[in-house]
């Protein structure tokens, strides 16, 4: 039973080994910066004002929560 167990111990190696280069071919902390140096979303303020509006629609009309979730 153990030899069986090798056998395919090995079989499922071979395929599914993963890539034969795991070194990164750059490195990652430059960009990383870049990315912390970038200004942060803004998000207007209609958008703001379209989600207070829904959440108020929602709360004076409980009804229409299926219809609203049926258009997600």
């Amino acid at each position: 039973m153990n030899e069986r167990d090798g056998a395919l111990k090995d079989l499922l190696k071979r395929a599914a080994g993963g890539p034969a280069d795991r070194e990164l071919k750059r490195d990652l902390w430059p960009e990383m910066l870049r990315r912390l140096e970038r200004p942060p979303v803004r998000v207007p303020w209609w958008d703001w004002a379209l989600a207070a509006a829904l959440l108020l629609c929602l709360l004076l009309f409980p009804e229409i929560i299926p219809a609203v979730l049926y258009q997600l």
